[in-house]
């Protein structure tokens, strides 16, 4: 018979095609966000767990956007673990820019296709699969097993994890476990800071013959884009515990984030995401406005940014800033019982290391760990997330999902 996680691994290898056929109709149903619309696509999660006899709760602060809970206990006290997946996906876009209908789930090439592949459906299944074949076992486990499926996470969560953990305190347990994308060569332990900013440039405008008149704003906006690009300065101390770990990862970030990813991982980064201005070309525009996305390693305090950015705004008069949004970076210990069983794990899967890395993007476990509790990120690479021909290939899902689950259950053994 084998031991206990001998039988969960055959188990898990008689699933696949389960798993693979699931991952597919999840993918199969549209849940772009805008506009956030997952109330089918949970009906698939929850259809899931009644047919196994596995108890469940909605909870919808948002009709459009369902959030479930289901937990269980195990035999004996031990601690809290959580798994938390999204429904909600970016939208297709362009259609023309696709190989594969983006809704299809096409299989081809060892991969399956679609908007939701690798962000985060293959994930959430993984994480589905995980919580269902451990409920089999439950008392042969410590502690207890949460899982939260949510809505709403391409928007920060309003409507699902924030309102989950602002609401409904027992889905913090003492560890989180997630499937975003990452790459099965790294793991999660952080990630950096956000600060959304919005600049405008106001001035009177006149006729485009009369440049003397008024200053331009856009060519105003211009400079002092440039002189943002200073902000890049703004580094993560070099002898910090964090960043000698981020150093000594270098390969595995750029194999996970794309080559160049580990020399940005620990300086802030600005993107120019949207610029607005002018009417037409003989007229001096009147207003010019920008957006901007800055990304802070976490050993930069958000406030060391803005005070440079009052600094360097200064020296332009007339301009506004405006905050839209902002989230501090996060980090868990990197060694954590559940990143080493998840090592370990992948290690016996499919022979793989992964190694604790920093994302560069945000997603729901920041929410856990701004709570105090540790949480953790082991999911696909991220091919085309965001983009066209988004995809996941077969053999790193069946990975992801076969170590999560191995990994919860020796945390909770």
């Amino acid at each position: 018979m084998g031991t206990i996680k001998d039988q969960l691994r055959l188990r898990l290898s008689e699933r696949e095609g389960e798993m693979l056929s699931f991952l597919r109709r999840l993918i199969q149903i549209p849940t772009p966000n805008p506009p956030g619309e997952t109330k089918a696509a949970m009906d698939l999660v929850a259809q899931f767990l009644s047919q196994r006899g596995i108890p469940y709760e909605i909870v919808a602060p948002h009709q459009g956007m369902p959030n479930l809970i289901a937990e269980f206990s195990g035999g004996s006290d031990g601690p809290r673990l959580v798994l938390n997946g999204h429904l909600d996906v970016f939208p297709a876009g362009d259609l023309s820019k696709w190989s594969y209908d983006p809704w299809a789930a096409t299989e081809a090439d060892g991969c399956i296709y679609g908007r939701g592949a690798c962000d985060m459906k293959s994930g959430t299944t993984a994480l589905l699969f995980a919580f269902a074949a451990l409920h089999e076992i439950r008392q042969h486990l410590r502690g207890s097993l949460v899982l939260t499926v949510v809505s709403d996470e391409e928007t920060f969560g309003p409507w699902g994890a924030r309102y989950l953990i602002e609401h409904r305190k027992e889905v913090l347990g003492d560890c989180l476990l997630s499937g975003e994308p990452t790459s099965p060569y790294a793991l999660r332990f952080g990630e950096k800071g956000r600060l959304w900013i919005k600049i405008r440039v106001r001035t009177p405008g006149a006729h485009g013959a009369y440049v003397h008149m008024s200053q331009n704003p856009i060519g105003i906006a211009a400079d002092l884009i440039a002189r943002l690009q200073s902000l890049k300065e703004i580094r993560s101390p070099a002898d910090t515990a964090l960043t000698i770990t981020l150093q000594k990862n270098a390969l595995t970030i750029d194999k996970a984030y794309g080559l160049g990813a580990s020399g940005i991982i620990s300086s802030t980064t600005l993107n120019l995401g949207v610029i607005k201005g002018g009417v037409k070309i003989n007229m001096v525009p009147s207003d010019c406005e920008f957006e901007v996305d800055i990304r802070t390693p976490p050993d930069v305090c958000l406030e060391d940014v803005m005070e440079r950015l009052r600094e360097i705004i200064a020296g332009f008069p007339g301009v506004e800033l405006e905050v839209m949004d902002q989230d501090a970076a996060s980090t868990s210990p990197p060694e954590h019982p559940m990143v080493h069983a998840l090592i370990r794990n992948a290690k016996q899967v499919s022979d793989v290391e992964p190694k604790p890395i920093i994302a560069l993007g945000g997603c729901d476990a920041r929410l856990w760990r701004y709570a105090g509790i540790p949480a953790f990120v082991y999911g696909p690479s991220p091919t085309g997330m965001g983009t066209a021909d988004e995809l996941v290939r077969v053999d790193e899902f069946l990975h992801v999902a076969k170590t999560h689950t191995l990994a919860a259950y020796d945390y909770l053994k």
